[in-house]
């Protein structure tokens, strides 16, 4: 979700010191779950405004040396028209040409926040609407520098040239460590966690 900059209500202030929420979104693109809180995090959006300091944090679902996911193309078609019908967001039915994984998208939206500050959400969002509506594989170069072309003002060919620096690298890493340190805390207390090998994970979406 990229925060709104207009229309924004007055802030609130205690004491003459103003309030924020600081919220931390934990998100992967791949996650029908997530894409389909788009609506309610739109409501979220509106309602509170400026009053919330949204941060992005990739959490890295799936990726190479991973474990191989048992789900058949067909099944994954299917879902997201269970999606579709449960939830009203726009999925397509069409299965893509084979299983993708989602780490190589996670650094797109982590290089996009690194060359242009803030830019990591419409990236997010881009790469959501394409993962979902299109064959775009989520693992292919090409195809995420297609997906991120479409986003105006987005340096796509920068971003996806600087996928494999140190600094992406670097901080993909820390995202990806962090996102798997739910253990012991409220999101996994109410059963909202996942077990992993890196540890217990965030669920997408969650938010602390």
């Amino acid at each position: 979700m990229q925060p709104s900059r207009t229309n924004q209500g007055p802030k609130r202030k205690s004491s003459g010191i103003e309030t924020r929420v600081k919220a931390l979104l934990f998100t992967d693109p791949s996650c029908p779950w997530d894409y389909s809180a788009s609506p309610a995090f739109r409501t979220i959006e509106w309602r509170y405004r400026d009053q919330v300091d949204w941060q992005l944090n990739v959490i890295g679902l799936s990726g190479p040396g991973g474990p191989p996911s048992q789900l058949t193309r067909t099944y994954l078609a299917n879902s997201q028209i269970t999606f579709r019908d449960r939830f009203g967001m726009p999925f397509s039915a069409e299965p893509k040409v084979r299983r993708c994984t989602s780490a190589r998208s996670c650094q797109a939206i982590v290089a996009a926040g690194l060359i242009q500050p803030g830019s990591q959400w419409r990236a997010l969002r881009a790469l959501q609407l394409l993962n979902f509506n299109s064959p775009l594989l989520l693992d292919d170069d090409a195809q995420l520098q297609a997906a991120l072309s479409s986003v105006e003002g987005l340096e796509a060919e920068r971003i996806v040239d600087a996928l494999d620096s140190q600094e992406v690298q670097a901080e993909y890493r820390r995202q990806y460590e962090h996102a798997r340190t739910a253990a012991n805390g409220p999101t996994e207390l109410r059963g909202k966690a996942a077990d992993s090998p890196g540890g217990v994970r965030f669920t997408a979406p969650s938010i602390v």
